[in-house]
């Protein structure tokens, strides 16, 4: 039995089954496909203009060719492990590439998906210091969820460090997590 990787141009063609891999229709992926192109050909550039650090033993564009392939590709493949989240050994499967090969993609995609997300001033702003900032931002949003996360955390050793429990029951023992929680108050 042989396994087949994905058909992306097959995929890219059914409207219904790109929605549903990677979270966008064809109009909005042509679209970010055609910026995100361009960045990686901005990228590729200013790589080469740097001054490495050895001198180059062949022509530039030489060596192997990428795995993925056309930035289509390239960008189909990210937004897919955006969406999903599988593991590397998951998503190197999928496309027929090798765990590593997958995790050097991704890492070396992501910063351009960013860049681009900019250029197209889609990216959201993440951080305000001013209130009435937030305000402006926030004035079409309707709902906001808050979300709280606990994280175990390893008993500190210094006995002063350590918080003694608020309740003295038998059998209590202090949880050892640290909160984090976005608290917003209500008008």
């Amino acid at each position: 039995m042989q396994i087949t990787p994905l058909n992306i141009s097959e995929i890219l063609n059914d409207d219904r089954r790109l929605r549903s891999l990677i979270g966008l229709g064809r109009d909005d992926f042509e679209k970010l496909s055609n910026e995100f192109s361009s960045c990686i050909k901005q990228n590729q550039l200013e790589t080469r203009r740097k001054k490495p650090k050895k001198p180059h033993q062949r022509k530039i564009g030489g060596g192997r060719k990428s795995a993925l392939g056309l930035p289509e590709n390239q960008l189909f493949f990210l937004l897919f492990y955006l969406k999903n989240y599988p593991t590397y050994e998951v998503l190197a499967f999928t496309f027929n590439i090798s765990r590593g090969c997958a995790f050097t993609s991704v890492q070396r995609l992501l910063p351009m998906l960013k860049q681009t997300q900019k250029n197209l001033k889609v990216l959201p702003k993440r951080t305000t210091d001013d209130p009435q900032e937030l305000l402006q931002l926030m004035e079409s949003v309707d709902h906001i969820l808050i979300d709280a996360t606990e994280r175990p955390i390893q008993r500190p050793k210094k006995p002063s460090r350590q918080k003694k429990p608020i309740v003295e029951k038998k059998g209590f023992i202090p949880s050892r997590t640290r909160r984090s929680q976005i608290p917003i108050s209500g008008s």
